[in-house]
């Protein structure tokens, strides 16, 4: 068996990852992964206010991108909360579909460049769907691809620059270090090329957008939030330590790409032996949550969020060199394509296992929430209900549990801060638009406090 067939036959690893993409982003939608962590809080926000709600104001264009759907919901009179959480789960897992679309479009023949990236950098930190990082680094693609590999600039490359150069104006403050890069490329194209007048506007208008996000990203940067700056610092000096599994798996591929830019490599890839390899550790790394189910410890992976911003500027080098002397990989092209397809469908894999888990989680809680009454204690055991993340179980059970609510999970232990105090009636959300009844709830509550009186 030829390696080439696997490329240009029947097998197309670049159709078949995207497919693997694909079920992972389906079935996270459909499960409200949306909910874990963060994402309850802000989903609970915007049914509160009924529009687009507060986040950092540094990243409020990537926070709109995840309001969007539901917003427009409201604004056309859906308050039905199933409905509700499936929006708000694809405005929060559309930013890389979106972004692998438009890159696709402009270049498909260098689009491994942004399964590579997605695999390496979206898919090790996306259990939180709720993280401006990743818009950050799904947005940039768009525009380096714009800029890069589309000569002339066509209508659509321009529209897709431009759009990704908004989004990114408020976006996250890794542009700090992503815009002066896009920034020098356009200045650079700007100089040598010598397009039409319209695509000259286009080009300096990106420019500028790009100008006003780093100088957002400044402002971010000199006067940050202590605690995701503390967060982001920590995340990756425990990571460089003790890497999760997905990032280890990731580095040890990545050398094996590395490998096999030497003929050698490549001609063992080409060996049934060496598609049996890959198939392997496919399974082996993508189905890892199925075998060891109680060491997925998805927080970890938005410790990993720094991944979105080193991945991007690893791989613009590679970029470059694609535009201006493509030869340089051409041989290597076909073994990077099934290297780069391979970790994207092992990363997919191991998020739809991971999800799995997940919707196992999330059906034990309904069936708690339907069958008792009252506060509900839970041991911090489990891997979605971690005590330090534990503040949201409360919200989490609104937005899962029946209409008529009858019981809430407590939190695992005390937070300084909470969305509200699930043990006092007063202080619980007003989702009575959206059908929440808490009759039930605090009755339960008064009672309890009855008998403490």
């Amino acid at each position: 068996m030829q390696f080439e067939p696997l490329i240009k036959g029947r097998f197309n690893p670049t159709l078949m990852a995207c497919g693997f993409f694909a079920l992972f982003i389906v079935s996270a939608i459909l499960t409200a992964r949306c909910l874990y962590a963060d994402g309850s809080y802000y989903f609970l926000r915007v049914l509160e206010t009924g529009h687009f709600t507060e986040m950092i104001g540094c990243r409020d264009f990537a926070a709109y991108l995840f309001q969007l759907p539901v917003v427009v919901a409201l604004a056309l009179g859906i308050h039905g909360m199933p409905c509700l959480t499936i929006l708000f789960g694809i405005g929060c897992f559309c930013a890389w579909p979106l972004a692998m679309f438009l890159c696709y479009h402009m270049a498909p023949r260098h689009f491994w460049l942004v399964m590579l990236a997605c695999a390496a950098g979206y898919l090790n930190t996306a259990f939180m769907a709720v993280g401006e990082h990743i818009v950050a680094h799904a947005f940039f693609w768009p525009a380096l691809f714009a800029i890069l590999f589309v000569r002339p600039l066509t209508p659509f490359a321009a529209v897709s620059l431009l759009g990704s150069s908004i989004v990114l104006m408020r976006s996250y403050e890794s542009m700090l270090f992503l815009g002066p890069v896009l920034i020098a490329l356009l200045i650079w194209r700007m100089a040598y090329d010598r397009e039409q007048p319209w695509r000259q506007a286009v080009l300096g208008a990106a420019v500028v957008f790009l100008v006003v996000a780093v100088y957002i990203a400044w402002i971010g940067v000199k006067y940050p939030n202590t605690a995701n700056y503390n967060g982001f610092k920590h995340g990756f000096l425990r990571e460089m330590e003790y890497p999760a599994w997905t990032v280890k798996m990731s580095l040890l591929w990545t050398g094996l790409m590395l490998i096999a830019m030497f003929p050698p490599a490549i001609a063992l890839l080409r060996k049934p032996t060496g598609i049996l390899f890959s198939a392997l550790v496919i399974l082996g790394w993508g189905l890892y949550p199925i075998f060891e189910p109680l060491r997925i410890n998805p927080a970890v992976q938005y410790d990993c969020r720094f991944l979105d911003l080193l991945v991007p500027l690893a791989l613009v080098p590679v970029a470059v060199i694609l535009s201006v002397r493509p030869q340089w990989l051409a041989a290597k092209t076909p073994a990077l394509v099934w290297l780069s397809a391979a970790m994207l469908m092992a990363q997919s894999l191991w998020h739809l296992s991971a999800t799995y888990q997940w919707d196992r989680y999330v059906g034990n809680w309904k069936n708690m929430l339907a069958a008792k009454s009252g506060p509900i204690f839970l041991a911090g055991d489990n891997v979605f209900n971690k005590p330090d993340l534990s503040w949201v179980d409360p919200t989490e059970s609104l937005i899962i549990g029946p209409s008529n609510v009858r019981a809430m999970i407590m939190p695992d232990q005390a937070h300084s801060w909470q969305p509200f105090d699930p043990l006092k009636p007063q202080s619980l959300p007003d989702l009575k638009s959206y059908g929440l009844n808490y009759t039930q709830y605090t009755a339960c509550l008064n009672r309890g406090k009855s008998l403490h009186e």
